[in-house]
């Protein structure tokens, strides 16, 4: 038997097929759907008079070619290891989207009373165009969050080590704060009775929303949440996140709209104080879903083996 291997031949390995990085196609298609939803809204204008007010429809376009692009570098940071660039754009994508979906929570509310019949008078027209574009917005900014968590998972820089206990209180902490400043005002609004046309009543829906927020929080951020399902505390979170931030970039981004008369017009707010005071508490609803957000990611990788992707 011959034995010897000087001629033996070791077969080359195929060289790997190039694949596209994973989760990449639902980033794209959603960015792609702003876009045009986006330019058809801002094409057409306001569809209704109520949504004059809102953040303009084409602010949706650059958040989702942020989006677009940060798809792009990850796909080079897949290679290369530098993931930072991509996850700021990833990030950039996502801020300005929550800002183009102000007012899509309100769009929700109108669209009920227009299916079902309810009478409502004006309160059942909808401005479809900005309304489609308000909700994909929306969903883009969670996608666009959803891909920089991702990145952060392919650097192994997933969210875990600021899962502390400190941290976790800390977040307590913030929401609680957060919750308690527009159920507070409108509550001193209520006891001065009306003013300025404002027609004020007793604040019961704002005191129940707001304390269901703060017992969300306290779920998120608490062993309170390790005994119910993973599946209704994740959902709660984002959930209530995104409504929290979308109104809350209703009154902060259109507001600033507004007031440098990027839309076509403006709420009275009753003199330069008032209107201080109302851009300054409706932030705190942007605040608060920010804080939500967060938690809602550390109580996800504190309950999983491995951060979620895209």
């Amino acid at each position: 038997m011959n034995t010897d291997s000087r001629h033996a031949t070791v077969p080359l390995a195929p060289e790997p097929a190039h694949v596209s990085p994973p989760g990449s196609a639902v980033p794209v298609l959603t960015a792609v759907a702003v876009i045009v939803a986006s330019g058809v809204a801002t094409a057409t204008g306001p569809g209704a008079e109520y949504a004059q007010i809102f953040p303009p429809a084409w602010l949706g376009i650059p958040g989702a070619a942020a989006v677009l692009f940060g798809v792009l570098l990850r796909a080079r940071a897949l290679r290369t290891g530098r993931t930072t660039s991509a996850e700021a754009a990833a990030w950039a994508g996502a801020v300005l989207l929550i800002g183009a979906s102000g007012g899509f929570v309100l769009d929700c509310f109108r669209a009920f009373f227009a299916v079902t019949g309810i009478p409502a008078g004006a309160f059942s027209e909808v401005d479809v165009p900005g309304a489609v574009a308000r909700g994909l917005s929306l969903a883009g900014a969670f996608i666009a969050i959803r891909l920089a968590r991702t990145i952060r998972a392919d650097a192994g820089r997933a969210f875990r080590a600021t899962g502390s206990a400190t941290g976790r209180l800390s977040l307590l902490a913030a929401g609680l704060v957060l919750c308690v400043p527009y159920p507070l005002l409108k509550t001193i609004w209520w006891m001065q009775g009306d003013d300025g046309g404002f027609d004020v009543g007793f604040p019961v829906m704002e005191l129940v929303l707001f304390a269901v927020a703060a017992a969300g929080v306290v779920v998120l951020t608490t062993k309170l949440g390790d005994v119910l399902p993973r599946w209704l505390v994740v959902l709660g979170g984002w959930g209530g996140s995104l409504v929290l931030m979308s109104m809350g970039a209703l009154m902060v981004v259109g507001l600033v709209a507004q007031a440098t008369h990027l839309v076509p017009a403006t709420v009275d707010l009753g003199g330069g104080t008032r209107a201080a005071i109302v851009f300054a508490v409706y932030s705190t609803w942007l605040l608060l879903g920010a804080a939500v957000a967060a938690a809602t990611v550390l109580y996800e990788e504190r309950r999983a083996s491995v951060a979620p992707v895209v």
